[in-house]
């Protein structure tokens, strides 16, 4: 293995120092006010800076590039709470009242999105929210808790 290295080691200095030979012998060009200087030999590696740019096609898919904590991350599903529905027999102009983890008040139809999760349904004493989790859906419910009070019907 030692010989086969020394060998490589040999053909390379003798390669080199041809090289140099060569350039030798070729004559400089000679500078003209004109023509500046070539600062790169043709052999010389260029040096290229990229920047990476990510792009998300969020669609109904939460940003992974967003914190999950602090004041930007949004509402997430497991804050929200159901404080009250709005029911009418068209499912379509039924309410849920519905408020996260800072108390911010939302009034939801179905189709509505809040945070990660979608109301798919809204009934007398419960609402169906389809809830996307770093791409996976699940669903969840929230219903009503009995109060005491007399409930209209």
């Amino acid at each position: 293995m030692r010989t086969l290295d020394r060998a490589c080691l040999t053909a390379l200095l003798i390669a080199g120092a041809a090289a140099g030979q060569a350039e030798a012998q070729e004559p400089a060009a000679p500078q003209t006010p004109e023509t500046p200087p070539a600062v790169a030999m043709a052999g010389d590696p260029r040096l290229v800076f990229e920047r990476e740019v990510f792009t998300y096609p969020g669609r109904a898919r939460r940003d992974p590039f967003m914190p999950l904590t602090g004041q930007n991350a949004g509402i997430l599903f497991s804050d929200v709470k159901l404080h009250m529905i709005l029911f009418d027999e068209n499912p379509g102009r039924s309410i849920a009242a519905v408020s996260d983890a800072a108390n911010q008040q939302y009034r939801l139809r179905r189709g509505d999105s809040i945070g990660n999760a979608t109301v798919v349904d809204i009934g007398r004493t419960r609402v169906v929210f389809s809830v996307s989790d770093f791409g996976i859906r699940r669903q969840e419910v929230l219903e009503l808790k009995p109060t005491g009070r007399s409930v209209l019907r």
